[in-house]
């Protein structure tokens, strides 16, 4: 679109032809009100508090585009009168105790009644019997709803789950005629739409641990039951940090009060910045975990761990500055560094960017700016949820935006977000084929000439298969019959007959044997009429022949063909494989397992909120802060090196005291951030600007990646096809150790089925069981996926027993040995 200038307030304003007016007076820190409007999302024009004046005509300006030449007036007299009237038919029978509501100090109903001076009540009716509701940890206030709709608009435009609407109630009707003459016409309006509805939760399946119409709402409505009367908003502080449970890296606040007459530190609830960064249900509900405030250490034998250990074991949950800290001791003790997925991770990270001659990584920017989307290799329903928001806002609200979604897993919710999105549930052994798949599109729609025999000897297999097949089309074709009536005249008629016809086609076998039909690749080569963007998520690292899907994806993006955007398999993997010199896991003999397993534990002993809730029995040998009590980094899908920030005191020990002790000279971990970044932690940002720009920590241009000699084309290998019941997977809302000790979160770490599944297993929801693949046992709680369609069970990686059974594939056969009801 091109660029125009308009007029707002008498200011030249230059923007994009078709933008919102309200968005551009936003970006611009113009202020036009509005409580109904969320940026990104679609406009309902529920509150009208965003009136402007266009060249003397009234609009509304979330719902309109900006033309060249506009001449906008956002504060007349006339408006200003308007918008006061409707801040008062507003606050008709809303309660005004503001000590005693959840919103209070934060309420945008109160700051909008001061803001637009309203004094007085003109307007009154009799009040209606409003009971509360509840949903998942939604606990819902109808007396204090305005009808803004903004819980349904992000639950439809951001999760893409439309579980709220707004449904007709039996409230005291509003006298029209009584108030058309002393009320003003919008006033009027939302009066009335106040009166005749309330939000009710319309789901077909349950809600769980979500909270984002939570966040959204902008009175006391909605508020969380975990948080309900336990604060006033005025007295939490507020700590801007960083989740730390997916690679999406999303901004959260912790909110933070002493909770007892000690003035101890507690977190009593997380926020998010709901207008450009919806947060997940771990990230806004699995905040009650931590570590002893004032552990017992022994930081001499832990100096004497690290001189006596052959390896560390690196964890998930290391920082930038913990992994910093660890790879310079391993070089300088001549230790082994162990984090295979990290390591996996890496040695793609490697391959990928050899064979595309690049060293950068893409960013979520082209996520935004791209109009098509393969999401290839990973469940992100599970895996990264705000992705799947993202992906589902693109395909509501970008005009022409379409979507192909690769997995094994039929998960209805995905298919749910829009007609414009293809699911392809390729087999579970086909991942190299559904690659292959795209490069093959590529090859149809000669984006790749056949000439380029790098690519086309290592789809030679597959490229064998093709053969043509006959298929039976049946047609309908229209004649003209001529008969005799009675009176013997020739009577014309018009007849539709059904006709086979037989038609021949050309078809990959190789492709129909992964479960990817004529009809799918045809969805792939459109895709590539203009280069999407390639999602790939975590199942191809590991898998046998990365190497070589590496390779093929590296080439499709030297030639302009997609663009790749790699989801890490955990929350600071690039953080981990940007700065760990990493080696295969061996037995090493003695080993550190610092966050991880080992034969000397670093790790935080993990409490829930308080020291008499523990959450494990077990104590580390070293104890260190939980990550929601110290100052480092973590690196996510954007290649962005993120703060975390303490909400909760520690006053122990960490890495950086141990590494003294080996001459490191930094007094703090922080000390080390400016030598992973070249920045100072201090002086990193954490905000997105009024126009949604990302202002958040720093993003590394290049990296510190070794590139590969590239090697000899190897032929993709066509499996053995098996069938299996099984697959590795993190539970809903469960990503780590943090989340599986949440009191607060809903779903719980165990195996999941689908109703119809667990209905044939004879089983009911709770009771726990043992699998088994005759070899090995893993036992956990039986759990409901209400979007599973498949009879899989989906096992969390974190039961005892898991890393066996999956040892050498995510997929696995299983069958129930022993169950018992708790």
């Amino acid at each position: 679109m091109s660029k125009i200038t308009i007029t707002i307030n008498h200011q030249n304003v230059s923007c994009v032809e078709g933008e919102s007016i309200l968005q551009i007076a936003r970006r611009e820190g113009i202020e036009i009100p509005a409580i109904c409007y969320l940026s990104g999302c679609s406009p309902t024009m529920a509150c009208k508090l965003c009136m402007i004046d266009v060249d003397g005509k009234r609009n509304y300006s979330c719902n309109t585009k900006a033309k060249e030449g506009m001449n906008i007036l956002t504060h007349t007299p006339e408006i200003n009168e308007e918008r006061n009237a409707i801040m008062q038919s507003y606050d008709v029978n809303h309660p005004l105790q503001c000590g005693v509501c959840d919103k209070s100090g934060e309420c945008e109903l109160q700051n909008y009644t001061l803001k637009m001076n309203v004094t007085n009540q003109q307007y009154s009716i009799k009040e209606s019997d409003k009971p509360h509701k509840s949903w998942a940890k939604a606990v819902y206030d109808p007396n204090l709803c305005i009808m803004c709709e903004r819980c349904a608009t992000t639950c439809k435009d951001n999760l893409g789950e439309a579980n709220l609407k707004a449904q007709k109630a039996d409230l005291e009707p509003l006298d029209a005629a009584l108030w058309k003459e002393k009320m003003p016409k919008d006033a009027l309006s939302v009066w009335s739409r106040k009166q005749k509805a309330l939000i009710e939760f319309v789901g077909n399946t349950p809600c769980f641990d979500c909270g984002e119409c939570i966040s959204v709402c902008p009175v006391g409505a909605l508020s969380t039951n975990d948080f309900k009367y336990k604060a006033n908003a005025w007295e939490l502080k507020k700590i801007e940090s960083t989740c730390i449970h997916c690679a999406m890296g999303c901004k959260i606040t912790y909110e933070v009060r002493h909770n007892d007459t000690l003035g101890t530190p507690h977190i009593y609830r997380v926020k998010n910045d709901f207008y450009f960064n919806p947060i997940c249900g771990a990230g806004r509900y699995a905040y009650d975990i931590t570590s002893s405030t004032k552990p017992t250490q022994n930081l001499q034998s832990a100096i004497e761990a690290f001189k006596k250990a052959q390896a560390i074991n690196v964890g998930n949950q290391t920082s930038n500055e913990e992994a910093f800290v660890l790879n310079h001791l391993a070089k300088s003790l001549n230790l082994r560094l162990h984090n295979q997925e990290a390591l996996y991770f890496k040695n793609f990270i490697n391959a990928f960017l050899t064979y595309a001659q690049k060293t950068t990584l893409n960013h979520l920017d082209d996520f935004k700016q791209s109009q098509s989307v393969i999401v290839l290799g990973s469940a992100i329903n599970y895996q990264v949820p705000t992705l799947r928001y993202m992906l589902n806002n693109k395909l509501k609200l970008v005009k022409g935006s379409q979507a192909v979604y690769m997995h094994p897993l039929n998960d209805s919710l995905m298919q749910s977000l829009s007609k414009n999105l293809t699911t392809i549930a390729y087999h579970p052994d086909a991942l190299g084929i559904a690659v292959g798949s795209i490069a093959l599109a590529a090859l149809e729609e000669k984006k790749i000439q056949t000439e380029n025999t790098e690519l086309t000897d290592m789809l030679k297999p597959l490229l064998q298969s093709k053969h043509t097949i006959k298929k039976s089309i049946n047609k309908e074709v229209k004649k003209t019959i001529t008969t005799t009536n009675d009176a013997g005249e020739e009577v014309s008629q018009e007849i539709t007959q059904t006709i086979e016809e037989i038609q021949e086609e050309s078809v990959y076998q190789a492709l129909l044997d992964a479960h990817i039909s004529a009809e799918h690749f045809i969805v792939l080569k459109d895709m590539l009429k203009t280069p999407p963007l390639l999602i790939l998520g975590s199942d191809i690292y590991q898998h046998t022949e990365s190497r070589i899907l590496a390779q093929i994806l590296g080439i499709l993006e030297r030639e302009n063909i997609l663009k790749v955007l790699l989801i890490p398999p955990f929350a600071n993997a690039l953080g981990l494989a940007m700065i760990c010199d990493l080696s295969p896991v061996q037995n090493a003999g003695f080993t550190i397992g610092f966050r991880d397993k080992g034969d000397f534990i670093c790790e935080s002993n993990f409490i829930a909120d308080d020291e008499l809730h523990k959450t494990s029995d077990s104590t580390p040998h070293f104890i260190l802060p939980a990550l929601n009590q110290m100052e480092g980094t973590y690196t996510n899908i954007d290649c962005r090196i993120l703060p975390l920030k303490p909400a909760l005191p520690f006053v122990g020990y960490d890495l950086s005291d141990i590494a003294k002790a080996f001459d490191m000279k930094g007094d703090y971990l922080i000390d080390y951030t400016s030598l992973i970044c070249g920045c100072e932690f201090d002086d990193f940002e954490n905000k997105f600007l009024n126009d949604g720009t990302n202002m958040r920590g720093y993003r590394f241009k290049n990296l510190a990646l070794t590139p590969l000699a590239p090697e000899d084309s190897h032929a993709l290998t066509l499996p053995t096809y098996k069938t299996y019941n099984a697959y590795m997977l993190h539970s809903p809302s469960q990503f780590n150790t943090y989340t599986a000790m949440s009191k607060h979160l809903q779903n719980k770490i165990g195996i999941y089925v689908s109703p119809t599944f667990l209905e044939e297993l004879g089983l009911n929801e709770g009771e726990y069981i043992t699998l088994s693949d005759s070899q090995h046992n893993i036992s956990g709680a039986v759990f409901i996926d209400y979007h599973l369609n498949e009879p899989y069970f989906l096992i969390n990686p974190m039961l005892s027993g898991a890393d066996k059974i999956f040892s050498s594939n995510q997929w696995t056969n299983v069958h129930i040995s022993h169950k018992e009801q708790v």
